[in-house]
């Protein structure tokens, strides 16, 4: 029988440099689990930083004093950082069935190795800095040129015991099928968001025992604007709907892609 879920393969992650963010990948790590795909944590050297060694009058405050940078220290320090991403990083995926894999990279390509069937995961940072920088940037511009699924994630951790909203009109949209085999194994209630209630959709979650009832959400300026009394775990929708980063970002997000296969 044909489905319209995605075939959905790696759920690649580019780690975040700020060990405060890292109780997101708790959940990341559960989602991919839930789905079946591989998670592959990827930890980006900063190479502007080791970089700043080529410069002659380069200085750092180091030891009580300034002095030249340290092509050396910054290597030691470069070495030291990735192991401390690595450790937090098995950590915080231990306990899910994600099957993490860890790797460092020079550059942050994960959407350029993406195909069609990956999820390209990202964390968005706590500190208004970094999601300033031209690396976070570059690689969310990456990410929404890329033809994946998307995760976008809040640093804060949501709430476990809420519904998964999925944003959908058509019952073979292929984020329907996933909203269900996201809910199926931990039988979360289902929100969906529609303008009326969808009897195939119904009877979709009728059969893997869920609950479904519908909701109410405000589009503006291409983003989805949940009401405060829907606190959910995890909004599921097309990536046709969103074709860019939102300004805000009220709860995970899986924009599931149109191009993925389907099984």
């Amino acid at each position: 029988m044909s489905k319209t879920k995605p075939d959905l393969r790696r759920m690649l992650l580019r780690l975040p440099h700020s060990r405060q963010d890292y109780a997101a990948i708790m959940v990341i790590s559960e989602l991919a689990g839930l789905l079946g795909a591989d998670l592959v944590g990827t930890y980006v050297e900063d190479l502007a930083v080791q970089e700043l060694a080529s410069f002659p009058n380069a200085r750092e405050f180091r030891a009580g004093s300034w002095q030249p940078v340290s092509a050396r220290q910054l290597a030691r320090d470069a070495a030291l950082a990735a192991q401390d991403a690595e450790r937090l990083f098995f950590k915080s995926a231990a306990g899910h069935r994600s099957n993490p894999l860890f790797r460092i990279a020079k550059t942050s390509a994960l959407s350029q190795e993406a195909l069609a069937d990956d999820i390209i995961a990202m964390i968005d940072p706590k500190n208004p800095i970094e999601r300033a920088t031209h690396q976070f940037n570059q690689f969310v511009r990456s990410a929404f040129s890329s033809a994946s699924s998307i995760l976008l994630m809040p640093s804060r951790p949501p709430d476990a015991s809420g519904p998964i909203i999925v944003f959908a009109t058509d019952p073979n949209d292929p984020s329907v099928d996933t909203a269900l085999d996201v809910a199926g194994p931990t039988g979360a209630r289902i929100i969906l968001i529609a303008p009326e209630m969808s009897n195939e959709i119904r009877k979709k979650a009728q059969d893997k025992g869920l609950g479904l009832s519908v909701g109410k959400a405000v589009f503006r300026d291409e983003e989805i604007l949940l009401p405060a009394a829907i606190r959910g775990r995890l909004l599921i929708m097309n990536r046709r709907y969103v074709p860019d980063r939102p300004r805000s970002l009220q709860i995970p997000t899986l924009l599931v892609s149109t191009n993925s296969q389907t099984v």
